[in-house]
């Protein structure tokens, strides 16, 4: 992607962060002839040294597993909050409108995995982290059918292998811009992208 470095989040930990809240990538390959693109929930997992992977499972119908057993090499791409910033909005109506978002995206290798203990692993450690915040949070094993369901899928490990990220929000705007558009994204209810881009001037200033 274009990434200009003033749009480029200043930690990992933005990223993950970013990832966390928006778990549902566009899982995209390609064996030379045929693209496909899937939309899946993923886990960003990362070990002692940093280094990053993904948890997550495709149905066994998909018919970009083909594709993923020829050639590993995906991308996996995620949106996070995003939203049009209308210069309808402003006190200086001389600036024009324009985009804010959110966005990441990962190369990795994904690597298939088999048998019911990987499938129960994988669906295990997605509602895991879903659930993180339930005052009850429910989990894998007290589903009767649980072991039935996962003959259904094709659990994966997707190793990461470079990323790009842009979080495109309103840096080098002055700030009355900034607070113009913080007022109308609240009045009109995209409370996601106000609050993405309070924290990101909240860390600029």
């Amino acid at each position: 992607m274009n990434n200009p470095e003033i749009f480029q989040p200043k930690t990992t930990a933005e990223i993950d962060q970013m990832v966390a809240r928006n778990p549902l990538a566009l899982v995209i390959s390609a064996d030379g002839v045929n693209i496909q693109a899937s939309p899946l929930p993923l886990i960003l997992q990362r070990d002692a040294e940093g280094n990053a992977s993904f948890i997550g499972h495709f149905s066994i119908h998909n018919p970009q597993l083909e594709i993923i057993r020829k050639n590993p090499r995906a991308l996996l791409a995620f949106t996070g909050v995003q939203g049009y910033i209308s210069s309808a909005w402003l006190s200086d109506r001389r600036y024009a409108p324009t985009w804010n978002y959110e966005v990441a995206h990962f190369e990795v290798d994904i690597y298939l995995e088999e048998g019911p203990a990987a499938a129960m692993h994988a669906l295990g450690t997605l509602v895991s982290q879903m659930d993180a915040n339930e005052a009850h949070p429910w989990k894998i094993e007290e589903s009767p059918r649980a072991e039935q369901l996962a003959k259904f899928i094709v659990p994966f490990r997707a190793t990461v292998l470079s990323c790009q990220a842009q979080f495109k929000l309103g840096q080098g705007d002055p700030g009355s811009l900034i607070q113009d558009s913080l007022v109308a994204l609240r009045r009109t209810g995209n409370h996601g992208l106000a609050d993405a881009m309070s924290r990101m001037h909240t860390l600029d200033s």
